[in-house]
């Protein structure tokens, strides 16, 4: 069968990038092709070639309605939606596209609503989190993200807690759904270089500077644990809006020595961190799935966490890593030294995780569902795998 992946960035990191990036070389392994297409400033198809190496397209997916820019954005819409449709038209045809996988929708995924009544293509809609809750709960959807949802043949989101967030929201898509947990590709991550022995330990952390990571929490836990433990370092992975904050924070507590700021890495490099620390910890207070706990696990590291969204479908407290509640620095701070303070416990629970990873989180687990989802759209497959 011949796949589209609709996706905002061409990225090579990131939660979403991972997603659709191990899926499609997944597909692709099976036999399957497989195109992406990211919206850009191209008012025609510009062919390019992906982060991850697939044959993709960038074209301008202008919104229906932007509030900032009400008039303009309507006015463009309509001039320039008959040339759009044209262009997304003969994508579709070229490549005789069987399916539409939109990852993280949006608005000016409309096109695929209206192309749907004139081509034969099964949409897909695959959800992440942020993209229908961006703060963590419900916001006002527009009238074109409705349409676009409610269109789908097919709703897929990386954990039930979030599937059932979505399902409120769009109840049409309950009886055409299902929930498919994130991946890692466990090679990735056994296949790191060695380096020398780092100069301190460290607890790592990969995630977003946004207040929705809390960041804060985590270095606030670190202040308290420092103290009885002056030889660690903290290094936080990413950035974001948050970062200013969390930078002012560290300042204030004194912790401008042992708190490092890293930034964006690339895959390799966060390989690599993951390998050399002693401690992966992830204290967000809102996370839909929580990829990278289990590239931490992939890595086999031992992980503290909190019991929020679709992390407790990964951890289970006490077994193959720690939960604490969110916004709890002192509970965060215990189960740290508890943790770092008993290498018998911190060894089981590491390969307690990475055991979880090879049994249930390796990605031709959920490629091989969407595989069986994308078939049985098509009547192709036996719609028993879906489950």
């Amino acid at each position: 069968m011949n796949v589209l992946i609709v996706v905002p960035w061409d990225q090579e990191f990131g939660g979403v990038a991972s997603v659709v990036g191990n899926v499609a070389r997944q597909l692709e392994k099976k036999g399957h092709r497989v195109w992406f297409l990211h919206p850009g400033d191209a008012q025609s198809l510009a062919v390019k070639v992906t982060k991850w190496n697939f044959p993709g397209y960038e074209l301008n997916l202008r919104n229906l309605f932007v509030p900032e820019h009400p008039i303009k954005s309507v006015a463009g819409f309509v001039l320039y939606l008959s040339h759009t449709l044209l262009q997304l038209h003969r994508l579709l045809v070229r490549h005789e596209i069987d399916i539409v996988n939109i990852h993280y929708p949006i608005g000016s995924g409309i096109y695929f609503s209206w192309l749907r009544w004139f081509h034969r293509f099964k949409l897909v809609i695959s959800v992440h989190g942020a993209d229908l809750f961006p703060g963590g709960g419900v916001i006002r959807y527009s009238k074109a993200l409705q349409m676009l949802m409610n269109s789908a043949d097919w709703l897929v989101a990386p954990s039930e807690s979030t599937l059932e967030a979505a399902l409120a929201r769009f109840p049409v898509l309950r009886p055409k759904c299902s929930a498919i947990h994130n991946a890692v590709d466990l090679a990735e991550f056994q296949q790191v270089d060695s380096r020398e022995p780092q100069a301190k330990p460290y607890i790592l952390c990969v995630a977003l500077h946004h207040i929705h990571k809390a960041l804060d929490v985590l270095i606030r836990a670190f202040a308290m644990f420092y103290r009885t433990h002056p030889e660690v370092e903290l290094r936080l992975v990413g950035d974001g809006p948050y970062r200013s904050e969390l930078e002012t924070l560290v300042r204030q507590l004194g912790l401008t020595g042992s708190v490092r700021f890293l930034g964006l890495q690339g895959r390799s490099a966060v390989c690599r961190l993951l390998a050399e620390c002693s401690l992966f910890v992830l204290p967000s207070r809102v996370e839909p799935f929580g990829i990278a706990i289990i590239e931490a696990l992939a890595s086999g590291k031992p992980v503290i966490s909190t019991k929020v969204g679709g992390i407790p479908e990964i951890i289970e407290n006490g077994s193959n890593g720690i939960l604490v509640e969110p916004d709890d620095s002192q509970a965060l701070c215990e189960a740290m030294r508890m943790v770092w303070d008993d290498p018998a416990l911190a060894r089981r629970l590491a390969v307690a995780g990475q055991a979880t990873v090879m049994q249930h989180f390796q990605w031709e687990i959920p490629a091989a569902r969407y595989e069986a989802i994308f078939l049985n759209l098509l009547g192709q497959n036996d719609r028993r795998t879906l489950g």
